[in-house]
């Protein structure tokens, strides 16, 4: 049952300093589409028994929260290499930033193509 409590806890985050529980608590029970108290209940471990669809019902919401923040971090990071990009290709020196373009380009590659680590 613990474990239900930290992936709710997991659920909620980030949350903003000087947020009240209440909100995250409210958050992570939308997410997971359970009810507010029993979100509670199973936030501060007052639940005598966490069904095992309530279990799962919060891994999966879990699993959406991580797989949407990976395509958010790799949606920055390409935005970052474009930046970088610009800038390099605004250089004087075409010798030096030519074959550190290449190099960028060959390991970025791949980046986002085919199955998530996240998808089942």
């Amino acid at each position: 049952m613990s474990d239900a409590a930290v992936m709710l806890r997991d659920l909620s985050e980030p949350r903003s300093s000087g947020e009240f529980v209440k909100n995250a608590i409210d958050r992570a029970a939308k997410a997971a589409g359970l009810g507010y108290w029993r979100a509670f209940d199973i936030w501060y471990r007052k639940a005598r028994k966490v069904e095992e669809y309530e279990i799962d019902a919060i891994k999966e919401a879990l699993r959406i929260k991580n797989e949407r923040e990976a395509r958010n971090a790799l949606h920055q990071a390409k935005l970052l290499l474009a930046e970088v990009e610009a800038r390099l290709n605004n250089s004087s020196d075409a010798d030096f930033r030519q074959p550190y373009l290449d190099g960028v380009r060959a390991q970025t590659s791949g980046m986002g193509q085919g199955r998530s680590r996240f998808q089942r």
